[in-house]
């Protein structure tokens, strides 16, 4: 906790969730850690990360809309997968997508980020080696996350509250993945007349079966392009 409330103590408010990822890292017994906001599985927003197999794992399971980050944020509690290696998650499109794209990662645990009651998002912690947390790993995992979460809270949540433009570091990556496919899939709803859900559904569906990313499909659509398995122009 005292690594936690020291993040947020610099003035760089734009790197804040990057420094509590890398708090959460130096506090727990993990080698990677991400944040992100997740109201419901259409509607999530990473905020940082530390470490190309975090954000791999949030790409992963935003493109999927499956894994332990969306049932930790669903469930609000703790989804662990000590050893993948024993015991294989079992999310049918997320755990072979992460396996081809970050095979090195060992185990995954995903924590909900609350206040009281009300879950508004995660941290997941990656390790590139097994480890099953003890009862005291997981007591300071609780107590840390609940100061990241009211440190999210504090000075994270407003930014939506006001629809600012978001702050957080590294920018162009959060907005590549998670700003461009939310706006192509606005376009897309208005196209089919069809929900937003609906339309990040069928996009999900569209990326699964082309085997393309999802920014890389949004991009095609805010451009004016039919999706396609090649990216044509």
């Amino acid at each position: 906790m005292r690594l936690v409330h020291a993040a947020a103590r610099k003035r760089d408010r734009a790197r804040l969730p990057q420094r509590l990822c890398a708090a959460l890292c130096r506090g727990l017994p993990v080698e990677e850690v991400s944040l992100c906001l997740s109201t419901s599985p259409t509607s999530q927003q990473v905020l940082g990360t530390c470490g190309a197999a975090a954000l791999c794992l949030e790409e992963v399971q935003f493109e999927t809309g499956e894994g332990p980050g969306t049932d930790a944020a669903t469930t609000g509690r703790p989804v662990l997968y000590p050893d993948l290696r024993t015991q294989p998650m079992p999310y049918p499109f997320f755990a072979p997508r992460l396996q081809e794209e970050a095979a090195h990662v060992a185990a995954v645990y995903a924590f909900p980020l609350s206040l009281g009651t009300h879950t508004f998002g995660t941290a997941q912690c990656v390790r590139f080696d097994p480890l099953c947390l003890n009862a005291l790993a997981l007591a300071q995992a609780a107590a840390a996350m609940d100061a990241a979460a009211g440190l999210v809270a504090d000075f994270c949540l407003p930014h939506f509250a006001a629809d600012d433009t978001l702050p957080w570091e590294p920018a162009e990556t959060i907005d590549a993945h998670w700003g461009t496919t939310y706006r192509a899939t606005g376009v897309l709803a208005g196209i089919l007349d069809t929900s937003v859900a609906d339309a990040l559904a069928r996009l999900r569906a569209l990326a699964f079966a082309t085997g393309r990313p999802l920014p890389a499909l949004a991009h095609d659509i805010l451009h004016n392009r039919r999706p396609t398995a090649g990216g044509d122009d």
